[in-house]
């Protein structure tokens, strides 16, 4: 069985070899924002992951017996960053598995994903699809024929801040030191990324206190839309997009915007299908609100902002209809 096999869109990419960096995949035509490049079901799962090497190493020996030779292989070839402290299965399995959702115990072995190689910087977005059982690799920009397809290894904590922390993580996890188009850049435009990155964190951190909902709307509200830009100012187009959408819809309908949380939820939807696909899970939850926003939980509240759906404003420029989407972030 070829890699191939596994990918949504086999044609899309070849794996070759990246210099420095080992196998790579790499992008044979242009490839759109959105679209679906991968779609990996695992060799196997590895349930409660994070239990010791030696019950790993059991379990993993135990599937690999019932896999083709091909696919053993494969799974042999893969990169181990630790051959000096673990066992092959559970060094392999360490270095190249992902977990099955951001709050679970169990993992899995993806071998068309596991070829991606890390950036700071990636123009794909990975996700666990739990309605197709697979692992989704979605471009969430352009990519350019020729051009490396990428994923990041590391999460959106204070690790990953500045360009000091994400070379620790990967250094200790990893086993690499990062040289990506961010860790590259020279001093000063280094430390100018870092502290945008600084910001973003900052303010997330912000909106996610659930009482300036109600006291401080208009500063949460700002705090999305000043995140936005330094996110595209960073090139960061993840599903970080699709959340901060999501949490500008939230701090609408609790203060009664219904017109302005109908966009934003929009906004939601749309960025999700971007980042993982018309299939993602919970989507059809959300594309209620676009219709109907007062469904949410939060809805009445308060009633401070009070619009309905009729008062959504249309303008042919994109500008002048933005004004109206983040003024209640300007009051």
């Amino acid at each position: 069985m070829s890699p191939q096999s596994h990918s949504q869109s086999p044609y899309l990419y070849s794996f070759t070899h990246v210099p420095g960096k080992g196998m790579g995949i790499v992008a044979n035509y242009y490839i759109r924002r959105g679209t679906r490049i991968i779609s990996d079901a695992p060799l196997f799962k590895i349930p409660n992951y994070t239990t010791d090497p030696a019950a790993v190493t059991s379990y993993v020996t135990k599937a690999l017996k019932g896999k083709s030779k091909d696919e053993q292989r494969m799974f042999l070839s893969l990169f181990n960053a630790y051959p000096k402290d673990y066992m092959p299965f559970y060094g392999i399995t360490k270095t190249n598995a992902l977990p099955l959702g951001p709050d679970s115990e169990d993992a899995g072995l993806f071998l068309t994903v596991a070829r991606l190689n890390h950036s700071c910087s990636p123009n794909t977005n990975h996700t666990w699809n739990s309605n197709t059982g697979t692992e989704t690799i979605h471009a969430i920009r352009d990519i350019l024929r020729g051009e490396e397809i990428t994923i990041c290894y590391i999460g959106s904590g204070k690790s990953s801040r500045d360009r000091e922390g994400r070379r620790k993580e990967l250094a200790a996890v990893f086993k690499f030191e990062c040289h990506c188009t961010i860790c590259d850049l020279p001093p000063e435009q280094s430390l100018a990324s870092d502290s945008r990155r600084a910001e973003i964190e900052k303010l997330d951190e912000i909106v996610g206190q659930g009482d300036l909902l109600m006291l401080r709307a208009s500063m949460a509200l700002n705090s999305c839309r000043t995140m936005l830009r330094l996110m595209d100012e960073e090139r960061i187009y993840d599903k970080r997009v699709s959340r901060i959408y999501y949490d500008a819809f939230q701090i609408c309908i609790a203060n009664g915007d219904v017109a302005r949380a109908s966009v934003f939820a929009r906004k939601t939807v749309e960025e999700r299908m971007i980042c993982e696909g018309p299939d993602s899970v919970g989507l059809e939850d959300q594309k209620v609100f676009i219709e109907n926003p007062q469904s949410h939980r939060l809805a009445g509240l308060s009633n401070i902002w009070k619009t309905g759906l009729e008062n959504i404003r249309e303008y042919d420029d994109q500008e002048e209809f933005n004004v109206w989407l983040w003024k209640r972030a300007d009051s």
